[in-house]
């Protein structure tokens, strides 16, 4: 089989050209771009999906992209893949597809491969990411399963017509740093604490906390109980102006003052196996007029 892998990647960690990614470093931070540039990413599929899914990548500026297709081109094709014509008809799809997307990015080595993809190619070929797409259910499991076994990031994205199905597992202990992608909540004035065993903190009535059960924050220049001040605390929330801090009775008892400062914390998300979530769908119901439509998509793309 057809293939340039041989000159895929380095093992030095690539810069980041700061004029090239200011925008997105302005959305995402350095931590996050770093994290980018260091993905070598299996892309299985060029059709119309797959070769969207590796443009996008590509001029993001991941460190590389393998574009991978064991099929060649044929008329069809040509309604939702951009890069092929009708003198690439009979080529394989992958090879086709890598002239072009590797002109969209110089500081992003793409290659190709038409190659079958079993456990030997995956331990020859280190990947941190593999995207399937237009892959058939066999292969789904057989490669979700793997990936789950070995610590790479699965994405399977499929479209049938008007519909599309996109699944992810980013592994048993994957870190979340920042789970909103919102700046944390500064400066909520304090109107009452509790001074019980719960602890119920109560905001100034002019105005609605945004916390979340869950959330962790500090507060600061509370008169009084002034030994909760520069505390950490995991909240409950009770309504849109109340939380809980957890027993007070130890403390002073609140005289006046405070502020509430949200603090950002790093979550850990465990993520199931594609198989797993095959056998056990977790549904998300949008539409209460349709409550069978999600189980219905879920098999039709069986």
């Amino acid at each position: 089989m057809a293939t340039d892998l041989e000159c895929q990647t380095s093992t030095t960690t690539p810069e980041i050209d700061e004029r090239l990614y200011s925008r997105q470093l302005y959305v995402m931070g350095k931590e996050a771009m770093y994290e980018l540039r260091n993905a070598d990413i299996l892309i299985s599929g060029m059709r119309g999906l797959g070769v969207e899914i590796a443009k996008n990548l590509i001029l993001c500026g991941v460190k590389s992209v393998i574009v991978h297709d064991c099929n060649n081109v044929d008329y069809k094709d040509l309604s939702s893949q951009y890069y092929f014509s009708e003198s690439d008809i009979g080529q394989n799809r992958a090879e086709v597809a890598k002239e072009k997307l590797s002109e969209l990015n110089n500081n992003v080595n793409v290659t190709y491969s038409s190659s079958n993809i079993d456990e030997d190619f995956l331990q020859k070929h280190k990947v941190n990411v593999f995207v399937l797409t237009d892959g058939d259910i066999d292969n789904q499991v057989k490669i979700g399963d793997y990936c789950h076994e070995h610590g790479i990031k699965f994405v399977n994205a499929n479209t049938k017509g008007l519909f599309g199905q996109i699944f992810c597992d980013f592994g048993q202990n994957f870190k979340v740093l920042d789970t909103n992608g919102e700046d944390p909540i500064t400066e909520e004035i304090v109107d009452s604490i509790s001074h019980d065993e719960i602890g119920v903190v109560s905001i100034a009535t002019y105005t609605k906390h945004s916390f979340e059960d869950g959330s962790y924050v500090t507060l600061h220049s509370v008169k009084g109980m002034t030994e909760i001040n520069d505390r950490e605390f995991k909240i409950t929330v009770l309504d849109p102006y109340t939380f809980i801090i957890g027993d007070t009775r130890n403390f002073g008892v609140y005289e006046g003052g405070g502020t509430v400062t949200e603090v950002k914390k790093t979550e850990t998300v465990h993520f199931k196996s594609f198989s797993d979530s095959l056998k056990n769908p977790e549904m998300l119901i949008c539409d209460f007029s349709k409550m069978s439509m999600s189980a219905n998509l879920h098999l039709s793309f069986q």
